[in-house]
């Protein structure tokens, strides 16, 4: 039985409260790798990173507070929802026949993406007619990323004043992988506006930003994903040493510098690849048929690395 009266014992059992949360966060908000190319990983700069990701040669892991922080991006959506609509907003969130979210598709299936929402915004801000629906994103940030989207942290008695900060990048510069993404839903439903909107998850400011979108950027981007989803080579790396910044610090770095052994599933082997209807199709002589996707996870004992 523990002892209440004893400091120690107190600071034992909230230590041992908060190891529990983090094991619960990880089994509540873990979810299944993603089975596609994601249009959110399609804008990275390195080619050879989105390919690693969609062959599944490594699965990122990450604690509770990890996955916390994941969760909290997922709920913010909610709250950006909340605050348009109450300044009169028309926010649509998901297909009227699908009951899900607005999709994009492409490579057969194996490259896509999930809107966050479509938008009209009220009648008194005099939009034109022709450009009243907007697409919308919904992010999250820390500070350091904010200060640079936004502009550096203003005095404290500024704080609450609307556009307080000033000399940020904006988001094509401070992001240019979330205006990618934002590009890539715009030209697949006709939207030649978007409203970024984001959140400092330090003091909860917020900052917007209406941006024209790059149909162009986006047709280039989907040509990208469909060169990734069909090769069945690693493409370019964004350096050739790990020392490089975006190397040193990603998950990756052992695969593409020290040729570090992939994780066994059919997605990173040689024989696997990728055809209709976002299937696989393993070539190798003893099977030369479509995997069952519950298959693929696990790999067999034919299993050679492709890269």
């Amino acid at each position: 039985m523990i002892d209440l009266s004893n400091h120690l014992e107190r600071k034992k059992l909230v230590l041992q409260m908060q190891a529990d949360i983090d094991k619960f966060s990880k089994e509540e908000f873990e979810e299944d790798p993603r089975t596609h190319l994601g249009a959110s990983i399609i804008g990275h700069d390195c080619q050879a990173y989105a390919w690693n990701v969609f062959r599944w040669l490594k699965f990122e892991e990450f604690s509770g507070r990890m996955y916390r922080l994941f969760n909290r991006g997922h709920e913010e959506e909610k709250r950006f929802v909340r605050w348009l609509v109450g300044i009169g907003f028309e926010v649509r969130e998901f297909d009227p026949v699908t009951k899900k979210q607005y999709r994009i598709l492409g490579a057969k299936g194996h490259f896509g993406g999930s809107l966050d929402a479509m938008m009209k915004p009220p009648e008194r801000y005099n939009i034109p007619v022709d450009h009243i629906i907007w697409l919308g994103e919904f992010k999250t940030h820390n500070e350091k990323s904010f200060a640079k989207l936004a502009g550096p942290k203003p005095h404290y008695t500024q704080i609450d004043a609307p556009g307080a900060r000033a000399g940020g990048q904006g988001v094509q510069k401070s992001k240019p992988q979330h205006y990618r993404q934002m590009c890539s839903y715009g030209r697949a439903y006709s939207f030649t506006w978007g409203l970024y909107c984001a959140v400092n998850k330090e003091t909860d400011e917020l900052y917007f930003e209406i941006v024209e979108l790059d149909w162009n950027q986006a047709d280039d981007l989907f040509r990208k994903a469909e060169s990734i989803v069909f090769s069945q080579v690693r493409p370019s790396k964004i350096a050739m040493t790990e020392t490089f910044f975006d190397c040193k610090y990603c998950t990756f770095a052992g695969l593409c510098h020290r040729d570090e052994m992939p994780t066994k599933n059919c997605r990173s082997c040689k024989y696997a690849f990728p055809v209709e209807d976002a299937n696989w199709h393993c070539q190798h002589p003893q099977h030369n048929a479509i995997i069952p996707r519950e298959v693929i996870i696990e790999g067999c004992n034919l299993w050679s690395r492709i890269a």
